[in-house]
């Protein structure tokens, strides 16, 4: 005799399902609606000319997800993004074409370096990046003297992420790639499903046998390189670096990161969704200039959309009090 699922069991599954398309289905009404008064958004050029512009933040949308998954947050990546802009040109007469991955790999042990101090000192995430974020400016604003400095005309990988497969940019080709590789990490290895049991509960994943500090390291090194990937992206679009280059792309990737659906407490969500979410946030960026919002109030928007999206993705029964 075959035992069958509880009705409600599988009404909240459905209800999972449901939930998990919202964004998706947002971001249709959206682009659907901004066509009426901007057609030509949806043109070939004009889809290129917005995946180019969107492709850093997209990748540290990607990157911030991470953190948050396993019930942290990640401050430090615009300024990461931008220190990784600077060393490429600081470092390029040393390396020469190899400056961008030496760059990125340390990059990633900064990261990993980071998580560490966070899970092995047992100092809150939140603190942890916001200190490293002071410094990762102050050292940018340091090595480049304040100024702009132009990436050097003989960097093949920065050159090649500039142009385009066709009508398809490669900074989005490298957006799409990084995000299908840690798609496929976090869903068929150990790292994945140990990401998800500390995002849903440290003491019980310590309890499974989880490597807490193993599994933080990875994460925010994760999360580094793809910061560090973001600063390469912005180089290739902009022809140089700046300690102030990542502007406000901190509050617009978590903005995108829980307007894709991922909770902000930890354990629920995932890459495809955040990436989503990056693409709304992007668009909106862009709709909100057409219809005349001022650039310099464009941030009153996204922290509003940001304490929104944060208040329908938390899971208040499982962090308890919210101090």
């Amino acid at each position: 005799m075959n035992a069958t699922k509880p009705l409600g069991s599988n009404f909240g599954a459905y209800a999972n399902q449901a939930r998990g398309l919202i964004p998706l289905l947002v971001l249709i009404l959206l682009v659907a609606g901004s066509s009426l008064f901007a057609p030509g958004m949806l043109s070939t050029g004009g889809l290129s000319s917005f995946f180019t512009d969107a492709a850093p933040l997209l990748i540290l949308v990607v990157g911030s997800t991470l953190p948050i998954l396993a019930g942290s947050i990640d401050l430090s990546v615009a300024g990461i993004a931008a220190l990784v802009g600077v060393l490429i040109v600081q470092l390029h007469p040393i390396f020469g074409v190899w400056a961008t991955p030496v760059v990125l790999c340390g990059a990633a042990l900064f990261g990993a370096l980071q998580g560490y101090v966070h899970a092995k000192l047992q100092l809150p995430s939140f603190i942890t990046t916001l200190a490293t974020l002071s410094i990762v400016t102050g050292l940018a604003l340091l090595l480049s003297n304040a100024t702009a400095l132009p990436i050097p005309d003989d960097d093949s990988i920065v050159g090649w992420i500039s142009g385009s497969l066709g009508p398809i940019p490669n900074s989005i080709i490298v957006v799409v790639a990084v995000t299908i590789i840690l798609a496929v990490v976090l869903r068929y290895t150990r790292f994945g499903r140990d990401l998800y049991a500390l995002g849903a509960g440290e003491r019980t994943a310590i309890m499974s046998g989880v490597n807490t500090i193993k599994v933080r390291c990875v994460v925010f090194a994760l999360s580094a390189l793809c910061a560090g990937i973001g600063g390469v992206l912005l180089s290739s679009i902009t022809g140089f670096s700046s300690p102030g280059i990542a502007g406000n792309l901190l509050l617009l990737s978590i903005v995108g990161v829980v307007l894709g659906g991922t909770a902000i407490s930890g354990g629920v969500g995932g890459l495809g969704s955040a990436l989503v979410g990056g693409v709304i946030t992007s668009w909106l960026r862009v709709i909100t200039v057409m219809v005349g919002v001022a650039p310099t109030t464009q941030n009153i928007v996204f922290g509003v959309m940001a304490l929104i999206a944060v208040m329908l993705t938390t899971d208040r029964a499982k962090i308890g009090i919210v101090k």
